[in-house]
């Protein structure tokens, strides 16, 4: 029985989209381990967590993600690097 743990940023995703998340990754999941037996089996079995994290406790490169970041790359504008404070 696998467990996934999906870590999210607080408000980022809707409702909809978290179980839309949670059902595609669970199906991928049980196909993978499954293998060469039907999903299926299996998916009822398959446990997702999702758990959101407040802004301000997510970070990358040593330095917290802002809303601004967030939607900078949601709208394709990708920063190579993030300056330390």
């Amino acid at each position: 029985m696998p467990i996934v743990t999906i870590d999210v940023i607080k408000g980022v995703f809707t409702k909809e989209q978290k179980e839309e998340m949670i059902r595609r990754v669970s199906e991928i999941v049980a196909e993978i381990e499954c293998r060469p037996d039907p999903k299926e089996n299996l998916l009822p079995f398959v446990y997702c967590i999702v758990r959101e994290a407040e802004w301000g406790n997510f970070a990358t490169n040593g330095a917290p993600l802002t809303p601004e970041m967030l939607h900078a790359v949601k709208k394709g504008i990708v920063h190579l690097a993030i300056e330390q404070p």
